[in-house]
């Protein structure tokens, strides 16, 4: 198997932005690195991911399966089909905005070896924050942000600490974690954690996987110098209630069964 400085890892199903596989391919024509995109695609029905991929990145590896098998299990195949000294999982509808961006990340973690998970500043397209590092949550998180206790003094004031309100997202920090639309980790790091927990389809993988960087002595970093974009969409938050939610939404069903499984394995504290 060929080993590449930085392996691109990207989970598509029926969202691969053309733009963002430009701007990948802006990255691989410019980078100092060996590099590699690998696409694995579950089931995308909008089309041929294979044949749409290598329109942008011409050799880009795909993995087509025949199913949803949610973003973890799907990261950990793709990964396992490449050798890295790093792994990049990025999503599909996020843009590579800033040159070296690629460069700058695999820097870091050259003069950082101790470091474990890097997560970049993220804005929206309308160069607003996202906000991507967080602490880790309390168990009653998923029940605040989706009721009325949200409004209420204590709702507010948990979500300030959680959401880091009190960081100016402007200086380099070690974060509890980071989200995982972005995130950059050593191979060898990966490979010791075994890559994310599958028992997680969608939701809270990333944050268990840096809780694990975290105990393993490798701390999480959040990069406000290096910005990418991303075209965020709250899938599990799209009704109104949240009762409509949990019968409607297939993702918010998700996220509340990720939060189940999130407890059992890690208490709640």
């Amino acid at each position: 198997m060929p080993h590449y400085d930085i392996a691109i890892i990207m989970v598509s199903h029926n969202d691969l932005d053309p733009e963002c596989l430009r701007s990948i391919q802006r990255e691989i024509d410019t980078t100092k690195q060996q590099v590699k995109l690998v696409v694995v695609d579950n089931a995308s029905s909008d089309y041929r991911a294979n044949e749409f991929v290598h329109q942008y990145v011409k050799d880009a590896i795909i993995i087509l399966r025949n199913g949803d098998f949610g973003f973890g299990s799907s990261c950990n195949s793709g990964a396992n089909e490449i050798e890295a000294s790093y792994y990049f999982f990025l999503n599909p509808d996020t843009v590579l905005i800033e040159p070296n961006t690629l460069d700058r990340l695999y820097n870091f973690s050259q003069q950082y070896l101790k470091a474990g998970i890097l997560g970049p500043k993220i804005l929206y397209p309308d160069e607003s924050l996202q906000e991507t590092c967080r602490r880790f949550p309390i168990w009653l998180m998923p029940i605040l942000q989706r009721t009325f206790l949200k409004n209420t003094r204590f709702g507010r004031v948990y979500a300030d600490k959680f959401l880091l309100h009190d960081y100016d997202h402007k200086d380099l920090q070690m974060v509890d974690w980071v989200q995982g639309s972005a995130m950059f980790i050593p191979g060898s790091l990966w490979k010791e954690l075994s890559g994310f927990d599958k028992r997680f389809w969608m939701y809270f993988e990333d944050i268990d996987l840096c809780r694990r960087s975290w105990e393993k002595g490798r701390p999480v970093y959040y990069l406000p110098d290096i910005i990418i974009q991303h075209a965020y969409h709250k899938e599990s938050a799209k009704e109104k209630t949240v009762i409509k939610n949990i019968f409607k939404n297939k993702m918010a069903r998700a996220h509340i069964a990720s939060w189940l499984k999130y407890l059992f394995k890690w208490g709640i504290k």
